[in-house]
């Protein structure tokens, strides 16, 4: 049988805003490799819970041992987290390469998969959620590094504006006819040309990691 001191675990997922999730797994440490904003952490143990306390990036806890750990996110909006948990003599020195290895990768925004022409498409920072990749394989997106614009048509010009924006709102940014763009923004956009559909291909590209 193994020794059961000897294993630790990553777990990589979201917490949405306002509420917490438990991890089932034996430990006495518990670090959090990755997060996109500070957390609360605890231990459970089989008689009770420990109190909660706040960590950021690079942190965690030490203790006696626990079945379980909760992530409690007090945020508004939702985190994305990569926790290693385990005993504390166990060594994976992993957690700092895993760190340094973050993933681009490319969200395709439109157009999507069975979707019909849009007049605007709404570009959501997807930044502590779930996106799938072109192949279908699923991520949790810690930020957006750009978003990537190509302008199909041969003579509308494509207008980068606020979220939910219209013809008439400001932009911020034009994307001429048959050219690419790529801006490294985060935040929220809606892409126009002025009420026809758009001829246009659009993607984003997260650092990301696997959700598991």
């Amino acid at each position: 049988m193994a020794d059961r001191r000897k294993v630790g675990q990553i777990f990589n997922l979201p917490v949405p805003a306002g509420k917490s999730v438990q991890i089932d797994h034996d430990g006495s440490m518990a670090y959090l490799i990755v997060a996109t904003a500070p957390v609360s952490m605890r231990g459970r143990t089989k008689t009770g819970t420990q109190a909660y306390s706040q960590y950021v990036q690079g942190q965690g806890f030490q203790d006696t041992e626990f079945t379980s750990v909760e992530i409690l996110n007090n945020q508004t909006f939702s985190v994305v987290v990569s926790v290693w948990i385990g005993y504390s003599s166990f060594v994976d020195h992993t957690l700092i390469i895993n760190n340094q290895s973050i993933a681009q990768v490319v969200n395709p925004t439109y157009p999507s998969p069975g979707s019909s022409p849009q007049t605007n498409v709404n570009i959501l920072d997807l930044s502590g959620g779930t996106f799938y990749d072109i192949n279908g394989g699923k991520w949790l997106a810690l930020y957006r590094v750009m978003i990537l614009i190509s302008n199909l048509d041969g003579g509308v010009v494509l207008l980068v504006q606020k979220s939910g924006g219209t013809g008439a709102s400001p932009a911020i940014l034009a994307v001429q006819p048959l050219t690419d763009r790529a801006i490294p923004v985060s935040g929220n956009y809606t892409l126009n040309n002025g009420g026809a559909n758009l001829n246009c291909i659009v993607s984003e590209i997260y650092a990301a990691i696997p959700s598991m």
